[in-house]
């Protein structure tokens, strides 16, 4: 869910609560959560009631939804807590590819983007680590999952990055290279595509 603004959240929040339904929608566990993380990001609810529902739910599917949960917490301290379990973890460590999925999902899930305009450097700084020591599946989930797309238009010198990433790294593995070449042409076409919406607007 999109929710974002003070109505809409307050919908949400009456329709998790069960005080309205929705006709031919029965509100199910999955459901569930995606009111719950839609609050979350909102900034409606926190902690106490991501473990409420996961006392609910007590399964593997909760367990994944909540970590999406906790990283959708619009709150410096929980987007750099996402990071660092997806990119700073201890050897060992490393979460499962379906924790890393919805980590990396909920750490992207910011109506402030601005939370998380602090990690491009990061990014770009973790890539040849990143790529050279997680597994092929991981690197690769992590690599597209985490390039800052959603700093398009935000952070000017992005393109910039990316291409100054793929000069001084002209000796990366060309697996590598191919999915940091294909980030910057996805914010490449979301640029042009801001530009025509804006014309369209103007």
């Amino acid at each position: 869910s999109f929710a974002s603004t003070d109505a809409q959240l307050d919908t949400v929040q009456r329709l998790l609560d069960g005080e309205i339904t929705l006709e031919g929608l029965p509100i199910d566990a999955d459901l569930q959560w995606d009111l719950l993380i839609s609050l979350v990001a909102g900034g409606r609810a926190g902690t106490a009631e991501i473990e409420a529902q996961l006392a609910k739910d007590a399964t593997a599917s909760g367990e994944r939804r909540a970590a999406h949960a906790r990283a959708a917490i619009p709150t410096p301290e929980a987007k750099r807590a996402a990071w660092d379990a997806l990119i700073n973890a201890p050897e060992g460590k490393d979460l499962p590819n379906a924790l890393q999925f919805e980590t990396t999902a909920g750490f992207n899930h910011a109506h402030d983007v601005s939370l998380i305009a602090p990690y491009v450097d990061e990014y770009f700084g973790m890539l040849r680590r990143i790529y050279e020591t997680k597994t092929n599946e991981m690197a690769t989930n992590l690599i597209e999952g985490l390039y800052p797309s959603l700093q398009a238009g935000r952070v000017v010198e992005l393109q910039a990055k990316a291409d100054a990433w793929l000069e001084a790294n002209a000796d990366a593995h060309d697996a590598l290279k191919r999915l940091v070449i294909e980030g910057r042409d996805n914010v490449r076409r979301a640029l042009m595509n801001q530009a025509v919406d804006a014309a369209w607007g103007a």
